[in-house]
């Protein structure tokens, strides 16, 4: 039986493409963001505590990679200079798992366009 919780956020932000074949990107435009993360219990600790995770410890390293990314101009982030939705979710990936969870899946959506992007740890 697999123990996974899961804490999601929004964030705004603009960004160009130019590995696109559809030269509308290619200009500067902005999304609306919807991101998931999930994370599974593989340490045992829900039958100590009760918890996966703590959401409050959850949230507070959800809010380090939010910062990072929200009200920015993507383009400019390091290591993230191609920002397609396939690689924010990567620069995602990379940055929590510097955190120490125990990451199953992330998510990330353009809601309004239809778009998703699911990495599976």
């Amino acid at each position: 039986m697999k123990k996974i919780i899961s804490k999601s956020f929004y964030f705004e932000a603009a960004h160009n493409l130019t590995t696109t074949n559809n030269e509308v990107n290619e200009n500067i435009h902005g999304h609306s963001y919807f991101v998931e993360i999930f994370i599974i219990d593989q340490t045992n600790e829900i039958k100590k505590s009760g918890l996966v995770l703590d959401f409050s410890i959850f949230q507070n390293k959800l809010d380090f990679i939010k910062k990072d990314l929200d009200h920015k101009f993507l383009n400019d982030i390091t290591d993230l200079e191609n920002p397609t939705l396939e690689n924010i979710g990567l620069y995602i990936y990379k940055r929590l798992k510097k955190m120490d969870l125990h990451l199953y899946k992330i998510l990330v959506k353009r809601k309004s366009c239809g778009e998703t992007f699911i990495l599976k740890i």
